[in-house]
């Protein structure tokens, strides 16, 4: 029995405008592919870049320029874009809003017991950059993706949406 289940794109659709979200921000992400599909059909602009740390800096130029964009890739990017996630939330207090599929992970085991490590050490790192985040395991727990997103803007705080299995 699977631990984490798809979370549909129309719910992650959903959780991006009912923030009004501006822009979302992304390294293409297969993980994430159906709301990738559904953001095409959507008024939302698509803003692709190269690296994550390139996503995390078009992320603070929009929001500096009075936008409200979302961030979305892989946890691999948290790993990949340390350096610029420290510094936007601890030394330029930029509210990072970010949406990132668990790429590799086993969704036939809880996140800590996953034998890679870009998924069970994905948390703790998160936790020792002092970085808000949550993990949605299923749809059953799609209603958390909207407030943890908002929270980045309300808090002016990185907050990260963790979605544990990939998207349906």
């Amino acid at each position: 029995m699977p631990v984490a289940t798809p979370v549909g794109a129309p719910a992650a659709l959903s959780a991006l405008t009912g923030i009004g979200t501006t822009h979302v921000v992304t390294v293409p992400d297969t993980h994430q592919k159906s709301v990738m599909l559904a953001l095409d059909d959507s008024a939302i602009p698509v803003v692709r870049a190269a690296t994550e740390d390139d996503v995390l800096a078009i992320c603070a130029g929009l929001w500096m320029a009075g936008q409200k964009p979302v961030a979305l890739i892989q946890q691999l990017g948290l790993f990949a874009s340390v350096n610029a996630l420290r510094a936007f939330t601890h030394d330029q207090s930029v509210p990072l809003a970010i949406l990132a599929g668990m790429y590799g992970r086993d969704v036939d085991v809880a996140v800590a017991d996953d034998p890679g490590s870009a998924v069970h050490l994905c948390l703790p790192l998160l936790e020792t950059l002092g970085v808000r985040s949550v993990l949605v395991e299923g749809p059953d727990e799609a209603h958390l993706i909207q407030p943890a997103l908002e929270a980045a803007f309300e808090e002016t705080c990185t907050s990260v949406v963790l979605l544990g299995a990939p998207t349906a």
